[in-house]
This record gives structure tokens, sequence and C-alpha cells, in this order.
């Protein structure tokens, strides 16, 4: 029997039925508005659990119901057979498919429990645990890979609930909150494997349920965190400074060492050409930090494309370091509005001076593209200084746009804000 079967459910459960408005809520992220993409964690929370012992299954039940519509959900989850399933209440449009996957398993097998986590699980747990009798247990905070496996492992052997840290569960009637202990300073137990996935899919048999999102195959993009937690404080986040210090009760970012983030890129490119994306600046620990990533990776010849964000726009120094060290490599860049009032109030200092000579010194470069991000939605902002922004954007492609590598995006704040965040607070 596999110990733990994890389930990714569509945004709303019952899209295939229901006349759904979707809106533009995924223009610019990979998957579709059913929110398909299972989180990472996903795949960090598989390979730590399966190298200590613990069977694992991933399922992606949104990508399945999307990808056949004859597809019967009920009677594929009604034939799960495990000691526990998971549910990833990662991002606030899971609510409905969350709540609505968590009591249709109850009710197929009343006997095995539900777990909940992710940052939105969290944040509710206390809601969740009160008005959801489905739920049977949270497990709380950013880094779960270990209170997961204490979890499931006190499931097996049937020891003291009282002894997993980061979960909150019911003792008979009562609730208890063990509250959030285990938040690690660093993140050097945690790999980005993805041969574990590829290894998984052939176990289970299931390439469908492993698959990240539904054009993957088309468009695959693999991704590594470099921290959990950040330094910034941006106003719509729920991965902000202010955000993960009352959910999460991280009071700064936990980084992974230099060169074991540098080694999983290396080890990635050895079997995929995949593009690889690098989430979270890695200027945020500080030069001599990113210095030591790029110095690991200049040593091998890495052809994959590797998209790096930033959250300041990197000085010339460190582009020519990037250039010198990544053969191809693309730049993130979210200045989220023209207007320094605007971009100030949502957590952002740097002036549009800064940022363009920053993206003079990128064009000129080795790097392949830089994606600008705008927002719409955000303190401050009126009609005419979103449409100002547009503009803005007019400008910066007739300054750069002759080399083909600015693409400039804008998109709305809508219709879910990152609990935590400063704004949905």
């Amino acid at each position: 029997m596999t110990d733990l079967i994890l389930l990714h459910p569509p945004s709303i459960f019952n899209f295939r039925g229901l006349p759904c408005f979707q809106g533009p809520v995924s223009d610019v992220i990979p998957s579709s508005s059913i929110f398909e993409g299972y989180p990472i964690g996903f795949m960090t929370l598989s390979e730590y659990l399966t190298r200590h012992g613990i069977s694992v299954r991933i399922v992606n039940l949104a990508l399945k119901m999307l990808r056949d519509r004859s597809f019967d959900s009920e009677h594929f989850t009604a034939s799960l057979s495990a000691r526990a399933f998971g549910i990833d209440l990662h991002w606030l449009p899971h609510v409905d498919g969350c709540l609505t996957l968590a009591a249709q398993l109850k009710r197929q097998h009343p006997d095995i429990p539900v777990i909940f986590g992710g940052l939105s699980a969290t944040y509710f747990r206390d809601e969740l645990m009160r008005d959801c009798p489905y739920i049977d247990f949270v497990v709380c905070g950013d880094s779960t890979e270990e209170p997961l496996r204490l979890l499931t492992e006190t499931l097996r052997t049937g020891g003291n609930l009282r002894q997993v840290p980061n979960l909150v569960w019911r003792d008979g009637g009562t609730v208890v909150d063990n509250e959030i202990t285990w938040r690690p300073d660093t993140l050097d137990h945690v790999r980005f494997d993805y041969s574990h996935i590829f290894r998984m899919l052939v176990k289970y048999r299931d390439p469908v349920g492993y698959l990240p999102y539904a054009n993957w195959l088309e468009n695959p993009v693999l991704a590594v965190f470099s921290c959990r937690g950040c330094l910034h404080d941006c106003s719509t986040c729920g991965g902000s400074l202010s955000a993960f210090s009352s959910t999460c009760t991280r009071s700064k970012p936990a980084f992974r060492s230099p060169q074991i983030l540098a080694e999983d890129i290396i080890s990635i490119a050895s079997y995929t050409g995949a593009p690889i994306m690098i989430i979270g600046d890695i200027l945020q620990a500080g030069e001599k930090y990113a210095d030591i990533v790029l110095s690991v990776i200049r040593r091998h010849s890495i052809p994959n494309q590797l998209t790096f964000e930033f959250f300041h726009p990197p000085s010339r120094r460190f582009v020519e370091l990037l250039a010198d060290s990544v053969e191809n490599f693309n730049v993130e860049l979210s200045p989220e509005s023209h207007d320094l009032r605007v971009r100030r109030a949502f957590g952002k200092s740097f002036d549009n001076q800064e940022l363009e000579a920053s993206l003079d010194i990128l064009v000129a470069s080795k790097c392949r593209r830089v994606d600008l991000f705008f927002m719409v939605g955000l303190p401050f902002q009126t009609y005419s200084s979103v449409m100002e922004s547009v503009d803005y954007c007019e400008e910066l492609l007739n300054r750069f746009g002759q080399t083909g590598k600015l693409l400039p995006m804008i998109a709305p704040l809508a219709p879910f804000v990152d609990p935590g965040s400063r704004i949905f607070e």
C-alpha cells in the first residue's frame, strides 16, 4: 500500500459542468485558468519522503480532468488506496477544488486521513479545522518535508501526534495546534531532483498524473528555488517578509547553500535540455553567495536556457559575471509600474533610471530575453496611471526593442490576493 498520495485538484472542481467565467487569472503563468500546475513542493516532499523510506505517489487530478472530459474523477478517487491523502491548498484559487476533493475522499474512504498543506492552508488552519470535518490534519509552515515525514510515520506506527511539529489536528472534538516550531535555517535537506519524478512516473505508470501542467511536453520549464522566505516586503506577496513572519513565523529567509543550488542546476542539465528557472533572487543572500553559484556553474558547459529573477536591477559587474558564467540565459524583472509612487507603495525602491541603466547592460550582453512584469490594481494606481505604464512600455520598446530581447507584460492583480500579504491584511 502507498503510504501517501498527494493530489492536486483544479481550482473549481466542477469546472467541466459549471458555466464558469475564468477571467484573466493565469495569463502570465504556464498553467491554464484551472491552475492545473501543482506546486513544486510536491516534488521536494515526494523526494524527501521517498529518501526516508516512505512511499509517495503524486496525482495531478486537475490535469487528468482537463485533458480528458470523459475522465471520471469520482470513480478514480474511489479506486485509490493509501494510508493517507495529501491535498495542496497553496494558492487561494484552489479553495473550491481542495474542499470538494477532500469531502469526496472522506466520503469514499472515511477511515483514511486527509492532510492539507501549503501557505493558504497554513493561514486558514483554524477555519479549516473548525468548519471542515473531512480534513483531519493541516501541516503548517513553508518547509513541511520533515513534519510530514514524522506525521506519516506516526500514522504508520501509531505514535504520539503531539510530537509532530507544525501540525494542527483533532484530539476527539478538540483542535490541537502543535505550533510551527520546525522552520530550518537552511534548506540543504531539500533536493530538486526531477529524475525522481521520472522514476515515480514509471513506477506508478501514470505520466499524466506527474506532468506539471497541460502543455509541459511542448513547453517544459523546470524550476529550482534558492530560498524560502524573502528580505523584501512587496504588498501583494504571500511570500514577503511580513507575510512569512506572521503566517510561517519565519523572520528571515532560509537559503540553500550556493554549491547545492548550482549542483542541482548542473544535475538537471545532465538529463534534460529543458529550460531551468532559478526562483528567488540569488543576490538576496549577498554578492558572495551569487558569485559562488555562478562560479560552480561556470565550470560546466550547460546548454540549457537558465532564467534568473532579480528583485532589484542587477549591476554592470554582476551582469558581466553572469554573461561570463552562463552561455544561455534570460532575466526577469518586475517594476510593477512606471510610477515611482506606486512602485514604492508596492514595496520596491529602485527608480526608472536604475531600471533603464540595467536594461542597457542586459540587452547589450549575451542575455537572450528580458521579461518585464507590470501590474494593474496596485495602491495609488488610476486608469490614467495604468495607461501611462503602457506608454512607458512603448518607450522602452522604442529604446531597447530593436534587439528583440525586451518583452514587457502587464497583468491584473485579480481576483485573488495572497493571504498574509500586506494588502490582504
